[in-house]
């Protein structure tokens, strides 16, 4: 990527930033909801795929498609802080612990189903 090209990305991310800033507070609620709900049944690791979909569809029909970026937004930026506290609990790197997980999702992949 060029200076230029570069230049333009990151006018962009501000733009759109900006735009979706006053869906932060809700987006954030919905994601601490699905959070909660989902996380409540990670004993069933079939269900939670399902429910989160289920929310996001929710999201997207109902608020529609910048509700929908800003919730995308407002759970990535909780799954990186997520990643982050298990790194430093764990004594690992962010880099150990997206590896760790890495690991399970190919090899959940292979088989055909969900990793645990």
């Amino acid at each position: 990527m060029d200076k230029q090209e570069r230049q333009w990305v990151i006018a962009e991310v501000q733009a759109e930033r900006e735009r979706l800033l006053p869906l932060r507070e809700e987006a954030t609620r919905t994601t601490i909801e699905l959070v909660r709900k989902s996380g409540g049944q990670v004993s069933e690791p079939d269900l939670v795929p399902y429910l989160n979909l289920a929310y996001l569809l929710g999201v997207k029909r109902g608020r529609g498609e910048d509700e929908l970026m800003a919730f995308a937004l407002s759970l990535a930026n909780w799954a990186v802080a997520a990643v982050a506290d298990l790194a430093k609990y764990s004594d690992q790197t962010v880099e150990q612990v997206v590896d760790m997980y890495e690991t399970a999702l190919m090899a959940a992949a292979e088989v055909g189903e969900e990793p645990t």
